[in-house]
């Protein structure tokens, strides 16, 4: 099955393109990894996000993918600031058996509920796999200048009860905490194999921990132990918050999620296993004027392992 991982670092409101050895057909883009620093001092915050959109057709070929970013946080250090963008493609001039993926885009979030997307995504037959990863967000609080105390975003797939036919849809939550309510919007990238579909692994990582963590996952079972090819680890939620007691409230000055390419080791230490380091954090590096730095009280992520032999 011709599947194809790559993964680009695209800084501040820039592009990545993604160039493949052949037609590019159904793709998806997803976060892999995201590096936000703010402007020194005292950034205030009203806006936070990331919008992810691909390029048009006169900007690229049919073997180019281009993923154009644009950070929307307030007070960003645009030249410090980055992520690692993850598009995971089938080449190939024909669609592949068993195998859906798209992007959908805008699902509605706020502090009181989480919404699925509006247009389920049709499957030839039931998926033997369904999943989501975070493609991008975009929150707004209700007022300027409220206080910064949490950040929580997060994708999954559900089976629309009212489809006559098989189907999946994404499903997105989120929450921002401080002086004022928000609301927001989630994308989402769907990945969907139906048992005809082969040659693309799948598979859960959880890795809770502040510092950096080194974790190996593998072999996957829809890879039948086979050597790794190509592999990514994709956000599927983060939530950081610091200490609610903490008085005034830390100024944010960092936000630091996800798994860098640079990190990951394919077949290591055994065939078909992947090893990688998650980083995760969120912190003020100027306290109250004090220069103490405030870290995250507890910083969860989750990740979906995209690999394929």
């Amino acid at each position: 099955m011709p599947i194809a991982i790559q993964t680009q670092k695209i800084t501040g409101s820039g592009s990545g393109t993604f160039a493949f050895t052949g037609t590019v057909g159904p793709f998806v883009y997803a976060l892999s990894y995201l590096n936000w620093q703010t402007q020194p001092p005292n950034a205030q915050i009203q806006n936070i996000g990331v919008s992810l959109q691909v390029g048009s057709d006169a900007e690229a070929d049919s073997t180019t993918v281009i993923i154009n970013q644009t950070l929307l946080m307030d007070d960003i250090d645009t030249s410090s600031s980055y992520t690692y963008v993850t598009v995971v493609a089938w080449i190939g001039s024909d669609d592949p058996s068993g195998l859906v993926m798209q992007n959908q885009h805008g699902i509605p979030v706020d502090q009181m509920s989480s919404q699925v997307a509006q247009e389920p995504l049709p499957t030839s037959y039931p998926p033997v796999y369904a999943v989501a990863a975070i493609s991008g967000f975009s929150y707004t609080f209700a007022e300027d200048d409220s206080d910064f105390l949490s950040l929580g975003v997060g994708v999954g797939v559900t089976y629309p009860l009212t489809s006559r036919t098989p189907a999946v849809s994404a499903v997105a939550g989120g929450i921002w905490t401080g002086d004022s309510a928000f609301s927001g919007t989630v994308d989402a990238a769907v990945i969907a194999m139906t048992p005809e579909g082969t040659g693309l692994g799948l598979g859960l990582a959880y890795l809770p921990n502040v510092a950096p963590v080194t974790q190996t996952v593998g072999p996957l079972p829809a890879l039948g132990g086979a050597s790794v090819a190509s592999a990514a680890y994709l956000l599927q939620s983060f939530w950081p918050q610091f200490d609610p007691t903490l008085d005034p409230t830390p100024d944010l000055s960092q936000i630091c999620f996800g798994v860098s390419p640079t990190s990951v080791m394919l077949n290591e230490p055994d065939v078909g296993e992947v090893t990688a380091v998650s980083e995760q954090g969120l912190q003020d590096n100027d306290y109250n004027g004090s220069g103490t730095t405030v870290t995250a009280a507890n910083a969860l992520v989750n990740y979906l392992l995209v690999e394929c032999s």
